[in-house]
């Protein structure tokens, strides 16, 4: 009986790990095109705001349809016990064109329909960038702890020979301590690095719209010839930096909508206020008083219309000086680390060749202090560190440069929310043939 329990838990404990293995996922492959296609299509923000966008064009129609007549029974019926209401009918329903300012309005909702589109593609920019810059940052976060662990183990061969001189006098006593207590802080420093990439790794998942139990695993980047870099000149990029900024032709929709807004004020108020609504871009001009009808307040209005034309116009020339700082900021930090780049590899050389000298001197029963091998150590770990971020830096500049002048994967216009959800629509319907 015992027997036969004993094999039954045996057989319980093999089916368990075997489901376990079965319902184990390998980690996604994913490349750095990837990122990019995914970020564009499946990313919550820019859906989001893709939404914003479509709201935003049918709010076009939906002010274009509230030029034409519309019959409202119950205003028609109000005519009859109130004659002197006939005038708003005609005016709101039988001829809403009629009413100047509804025009004014539809020009408003058009241009702030391209104000949308604008700061739509500057958030879908946004993201891929920091989508791509994360990318490149794991993989660098992931080659130093391939060195760490290389490092370590290094140092746990040493700490067997010096534990072993110390034993046979060659060695000061201590001196496997100061090694011991050097390799505990690289694997402190290894086990802080997993932490950082989990967390990198699971922040590139979510901006992809992975769920959150989906494992991603990124390829490698090959690497470009750095001795054929050149340096880069601001003044190659100052043009198309600003010509292709669409944060500086959303503020251009703003001050042209405010032209609009301005004649709303004017001299047409007095035939009554717009029914048009703006849309949903609209919130920056929403809260400016417009008559309707005769009053003494148009003189105010168009002066708060002004006003905030004028602080629209200062916000563009704030973000064009933002975007000419981080240019020139760019430029200036590629260009350095393109002069330090072979000094950094040069430094990254040495520091390993004292290594393997002083390996070769233990090999041949000579003293070395444990000292010098912890700061040799300690020296070609800085090294390779500085090594692995200038390279993986000039990546990551090139993509910001990328963002800036609207090259490579952000020369093409992000997605519709129709689009979106079509490829949304497209894996469902997979699945349904699957099944």
């Amino acid at each position: 009986m015992r027997k036969s329990l004993f094999i039954f838990n045996i057989a319980l404990l093999s089916l368990l790990s075997m489901s376990s293995l079965a319902g184990a996922k390998e980690p996604i492959k994913i490349t750095l095109q990837d990122v990019v296609k995914k970020v564009s299509t499946e990313n919550y923000l820019i859906y989001g705001n893709a939404l914003r966008v479509y709201e935003a064009k049918q709010a076009i129609k939906a002010a274009r349809g509230n030029l034409l007549p519309k019959l409202n029974l119950w205003r028609i019926a109000k005519v009859v016990f109130d004659p002197t209401s006939v005038i708003d009918l005609v005016a709101e329903d039988i001829a809403p064109f009629a009413v100047a300012n509804n025009w004014f309005r539809l020009d408003q909702t058009k241009v702030l329909y391209l104000a949308e589109q604008e700061g739509y593609r500057a958030l879908w920019a946004n993201e891929v960038m920091t989508a791509k810059s994360l990318y490149i940052h794991l993989l660098l976060d992931q080659s130093l702890l391939e060195h760490i662990e290389q490092s370590t183990k290094e140092l746990e061969d040493l700490l067997v020979i010096v534990q072993s001189r110390e034993l046979l006098g060659g060695a000061n006593q201590g001196a496997s301590r100061d090694i011991e207590v050097r390799l505990l802080a690289l694997q402190e420093d290894k086990r802080s690095l997993e932490v950082v990439i989990n967390e990198e790794e699971s922040l590139l998942s979510y901006m992809m719209g992975f769920p959150a139990e989906t494992e991603i695993k990124p390829a490698s980047i090959s690497m470009p010839d750095f001795a054929t870099l050149e340096p880069l000149d601001y003044g190659d990029f100052l043009f198309r930096t600003l010509d292709s900024s669409p944060e500086l032709r959303q503020y251009s929709h703003f001050i042209t909508a405010a032209d609009y807004v301005k004649k709303e004020a004017g001299n047409w108020s007095i035939l009554g206020a717009s029914s048009v609504s703006r849309g949903v871009a609209g919130g920056v001009f929403d809260n400016i008083p417009l008559q309707d009808g005769l009053g003494f307040g148009k003189g105010a209005s168009k002066s708060i219309i002004g006003a905030r034309k004028e602080g629209l116009q200062i916000q563009k020339k704030g973000i064009e000086e933002t975007l000419k700082r981080q240019l020139k900021l760019l430029v200036n930090n590629y260009n350095l680390d393109l002069e330090n780049y072979a000094n950094l590899r040069k430094r990254e050389e040495l520091t390993k060749e004292t290594i393997v000298q002083l390996y070769e001197r233990l090999e041949l029963g000579q003293n070395v202090e444990a000292i010098e091998l912890i700061e040799a150590s300690r020296n070609h770990i800085q090294a390779d560190t500085s090594f692995f971020a200038v390279k993986f830096r000039f990546l990551s500049n090139e993509n910001k440069l990328e963002r800036l002048i609207f090259h490579g994967d952000y020369n093409m216009k992000p997605a519709t929310i129709e689009e979106l959800k079509k490829n949304k629509a497209a894996p469902a319907k997979k699945a349904g043939k699957r099944a």
